[in-house]
């Protein structure tokens, strides 16, 4: 998108988005929330940035490669369901 609006109000929303996905990540563990709806507010964010700025910059504002965050939190998932299979 090419609105001078959009782009400048992205980096503001952006940081806002990220700040709010990181309470309910928090706050999920005691009252709803956690990790699946602080990580959809944070990849809203980020879609929010590359509609605005383009996915280059969204990319590098993430500063790790896609797939090697998808390979570490299957690696988390593995490795916390374990201790439950073993007893």
């Amino acid at each position: 998108m090419n609105s001078l609006i959009f782009a400048a109000f992205s980096r503001i929303l952006f940081g806002l988005m990220l700040i709010v996905s990181l309470y309910v990540l928090y706050r999920g563990h005691n009252e709803p929330g956690g990790g699946f709806v602080g990580g959809l507010i944070a990849a809203a964010g980020f879609a929010t940035l590359a509609l605005a700025r383009g996915v280059e910059v969204a990319r590098a504002t993430l500063r790790f490669e896609p797939m090697t965050v998808i390979g570490f939190g299957i690696l988390a998932a593995l490795l916390g369901g374990l201790p439950g299979l073993w007893l």
